[in-house]
C-alpha cells in the first residue's frame, strides 16, 4: 500500500510540473558524444541520406567526406560542418538536417532500493521525481538516497562508478561531491525543495538506512542506540524503546538536545504527556538521547 501510494503521488507531481520540465529542457543545447547514433538526411540525396555512430575518437564516416569531428559539437554544428563541406563542389545547396537516434554517450546508474535498478540513459538533465518514475519508483525500506556527482563532465557522461579505478585515482579533475536528498521529506511531505537535477554521469544510490542515531538510555526495557528515520517525539521514543521499567521515573524524563556547537537538556514529565496534554511532548532529532532515570521510590 505505502509503495503504491508513493507512485501516485509520484505521477500527480510529475502531472503537475511537466510543462516546466518541457520548458526547462529545451533551454539546454545537447553536445553529440561517444556511441551516439545520429541520423543525418540530405534532401534529396538518398546516397548521403545515412545513419551513423560516433566513434571512440569522437569522429563519424560520412560519404564523400570521410572523417568528420562530432563528439563535443551540437547537432546544429555538425550540419552546418557537413553542408559547408558538401556545398564545396559535391552538392548544390544542400539541405541538411541532424536527429540524435540513440543518445548512448550520457548515463546515470541507479541501484539500492528502487524496483528498477540500473543503468539509463539520458537527454540532459531531469528533476529527481522523474527519475524515480523512470525506475519504478523506491521499495519500501527506501529511507536514504546520495547522489555521487563527477566535479567535471565531459559531453560522454560516464557515472564515477563504471570508471576504471586507474582514471579515478590521483586525478583531480575526476573527483566527485556526495549530494545527501531528504528522500522521506521529498516522498511522504511532499519537499519539492528536495526534487534536484539529476544529471548525466551522476550516481545514485538509494539505502535502506539514514545513518542517523538518536539514543534512549536509564530504565527502559531495550536501551540503546536507534535508527533516525523522520521526527519522532519523546514518548514515542519511550515506547519503541519497550516502555519504561518499573522503576522508571516519567515524570523526570531529561532530553539532552544536539544542535551543532548548542547543546540543551529538557526536562519533561511524560505521565502529564499520556494523559492528554500532547503539545508538551517534545520532537527527537538525530543526535539526541532520551534518559530516562529512576524512581525514588
Amino acid at each position: 500500500m505505502i509503495q503504491r501510494i508513493k507512485i501516485l503521488f509520484l505521477t500527480f507531481v510529475l502531472t503537475a510540473l511537466f510543462p516546466l520540465v518541457q520548458l526547462s529542457a529545451g533551454e539546454e543545447v545537447y553536445r553529440i558524444g561517444r556511441n551516439d547514433i545520429l541520423d543525418i538526411t540530405v534532401w534529396q540525396s538518398p546516397d548521403l541520406t545515412k545513419t551513423v555512430s560516433v566513434d571512440s575518437d569522437g569522429t563519424i564516416t560520412y560519404p564523400i567526406l570521410g572523417s568528420l569531428p562530432a563528439a563535443g559539437l551540437s547537432p546544429q554544428d555538425l550540419e552546418k560542418t557537413i553542408k559547408d563541406r558538401l556545398s564545396q563542389g559535391y552538392v548544390k545547396d544542400p539541405q541538411v538536417t541532424i536527429a540524435v537516434k540513440e543518445y548512448n554517450s550520457k548515463q546515470i546508474l541507479v541501484f539500492g532500493e528502487v524496483v528498477k535498478p540500473g543503468l539509463y540513459k539520458l537527454k540532459g538533465k531531469i528533476p529527481l521525481l522523474e527519475l524515480l518514475f523512470l525506475v519504478g519508483g523506491t521499495k519500501q525500506d527506501a529511507k536514504r538516497m546520495t547522489v555521487i556527482r563527477a566535479a567535471n563532465v565531459t559531453e560522454d557522461a560516464v557515472p564515477t562508478a563504471l570508471l576504471p579505478t586507474s582514471e579515478n585515482a590521483g586525478n583531480e579533475e575526476n573527483s566527485s561531491q556526495a549530494i545527501e536528498v531528504d528522500l522521506i521529506g521529498l516522498l511522504s511531505k511532499g519537499n519539492l525543495s528536495q526534487n534536484i537535477m539529476i544529471a548525466p554521469g551522476d550516481t545514485i544510490y538509494v539505502s535502506s538506512g539514514t545513518g542517523e542515531r538518536y539514543y534512549v538510555l536509564g530504565q527502559v526495557a531495550q536501551p540503546g542506540p536507534y535508527e533516525w528515520v523522520q521526527e519522532i517525539t519523546v514518548l514515542e521514543a519511550i515506547k519503541a524503546a519497550g516502555g519504561p521499567t518499573e522503576k522508571g521515573a516519567l515524570n523526570r524524563i531529561q532530553v539532552r538536545q544536539n544542535r551543532g556547537e548548542q547543546q540543551q537538556v529538557i526536562k519533561m514529565n511524560v505521565v502529564d504527556i499520556m494523559k492528554g496534554k500532547k503539545k508538551d511532548d517534545t520532537v527527537v532529532q538525530a543526535g539526541d538521547v532520551v534518559i530516562v532515570p529512576e524512581s525514588w521510590i
